[in-house]
């Protein structure tokens, strides 16, 4: 890890946390690289990714303008660590803890859930500063948010408070600012107790179907895993005994 990104693993619950307050979160190279070898370190016991930032002013400012402009730093290595996020085959959650900005709201966006803070604001500026906002981010946007959302993010750079986006669908829930952290945390903890298999699959399935390539072959034969598995049996055992199931991702 470095000293503005950090990563932690506890109890099947991944935290990558953003600390560089002095640069509004913003991620350049070192930070991605960090980011990179954070994921890298998941290992099989991870079973889902909570990503925040240690700021409450900021979530993340995208990736480091400074860098982009003076060359050490391409919007496609920032791609390239969002569309890691966006495969992780662990469900993921962006937790907004303070304002988004520029590519920040890309990276949340990557995530497949988004928590957020009820005070906080999200904006892309890309056109107020004469940037063309990359075309695989334009796409990622397009796709989660539909055309009309992407004009207002990216072609308008319209601001929008957090009760706006929880009406529009750009986020899943907003809370207080003290409790925002729990509410994540007791988020990741459902879903660390459902079937492991059930989630990955259906996970899988969704971002095929989100994403216009669906593999229909491929999807069956992940859904009949799934009511193959001892796992579906536990499931139903526990139900039926009024039990807490003891899944084994099998």
């Amino acid at each position: 890890m470095s000293d503005t990104i950090s990563f932690t693993q506890t109890a099947g619950i991944a935290t990558l946390t953003f600390n560089n307050p002095q640069r509004r979160n913003a991620l350049g190279a070192a930070e991605l690289d960090a980011i990179e070898s954070g994921l890298s370190s998941l290992d099989e016991n991870a079973r889902a990714l909570v990503i925040t930032s240690s700021d409450d002013r900021v979530f993340c400012a995208g990736a480091d303008l400074t860098q982009i402009l003076d060359g050490s730093l391409s919007g496609d290595r920032f791609q390239s660590v969002t569309n890691k996020i966006a495969a992780l085959p662990i469900p993921s959650i962006a937790t907004l803890s303070g304002n988004v900005f520029g590519g920040g709201a890309e990276l949340a966006l990557s995530c497949d859930f988004r928590l957020a803070r009820e005070d906080i604001v999200l904006r892309i500026p890309a056109a107020a500063i004469g940037l063309c906002y990359p075309v695989e981010g334009i796409e990622r946007i397009t796709r989660r948010l539909g055309p009309s959302m992407a004009r207002r993010l990216l072609v308008a750079a319209e601001t929008f408070s957090a009760e706006q986006m929880l009406a529009l669908g750009i986020v899943d829930a907003i809370y207080p600012p003290d409790s925002l952290y729990a509410a994540a945390q007791r988020y990741a903890e459902s879903l660390i107790k459902l079937a492991p298999m059930a989630v990955i699959n259906m996970l899988e399935i969704i971002r095929q179907f989100e994403g216009g390539n669906l593999n229909r072959e491929q999807a069956d034969a992940l859904a009949k895993a799934c009511s193959d598995s001892a796992d579906v049996q536990e499931g139903i055992t526990a139900q039926r005994e009024k039990r807490a199931p003891v899944f084994q991702n099998r």
